[in-house]
């Protein structure tokens, strides 16, 4: 399989994005519109599309922050045939090296810490670290996120600075759930919903940070 990676900037080439996330995410949440996407492209973010032949098969988006030095990577799309495959962890990559070349130092997203398998992309293959826990960020979703509180953990990813060290460190569990009980908004999902909020977020306001996470055990590592 040959996966090009396009950056895109016009408005048509940027047309397909809404409706590969809406195919990806589900629900009916609002997408990033293409008006949306070409204004904050025109400001200095970027969007990147992967391609499979003419088929778009991947996307991720980013933009600007209040911070010269940091983008906000939006959000990262694979469909789902393209998946386990190293795609998304390509696409990430991609756009850190469109920073680096555009004076860009840091990159910032969020995820959902109950997403154990983007949890070590982010975590353990990228170098990223968790700063901030944020209860019910987005409001209500759907989708794929189901009716549960949308909370999420905001990751950042040094570009050339190396990951600190961490002289105190303590491991946290992570309940059993699965993608599927988080999409029908299962009691179990909610149950480890709030066990995470009520282990991570006070300790992120505390200075601690995530730098790890164990998929097979279930937990997160947080240092400080």
């Amino acid at each position: 399989m040959t996966i090009e990676l396009r950056i895109l900037r016009a408005a048509d080439e940027l047309a397909a994005l809404p409706a590969f996330e809406a195919r990806v995410w589900g629900g009916d949440d609002d997408r990033v519109s293409v008006n949306m996407l070409v204004a904050c492209i025109e400001e200095g973010g970027v969007a990147i599309g992967a391609f499979d032949g003419d088929r778009l098969v991947g996307s991720v988006f980013g933009f600007r922050t209040f911070e010269a030095r940091v983008l906000h990577s939006h959000y990262m799309a694979v469909d789902p045939d393209y998946r386990r495959g190293g795609l998304g962890e390509q696409l990430k990559r991609r756009q850190a090296e469109w920073c680096v070349d555009n004076d860009v130092t840091a990159m910032r997203w969020t995820f959902d810490p109950l997403q154990l398998a983007n949890a070590h992309l982010n975590l353990n293959k990228l170098g990223a670290f968790g700063v901030t826990y944020h209860v019910n960020h987005y409001g209500s979703l759907g989708g794929i996120n189901g009716s549960l509180p949308s909370d999420r953990l905001t990751v950042q990813w040094e570009l050339e600075r190396p990951r600190p060290a961490f002289a105190e460190q303590f491991v946290l569990d992570v309940p059993a759930v699965s993608p599927d009980e988080i999409a029908a908004s299962a009691p179990e999902a909610l149950h480890a919903r709030l066990a995470v909020r009520d282990a991570m977020a006070p300790h992120l306001a505390d200075g601690w940070k995530v730098i790890a996470v164990d998929r097979e055990a279930r937990t997160y590592t947080l240092g400080r």
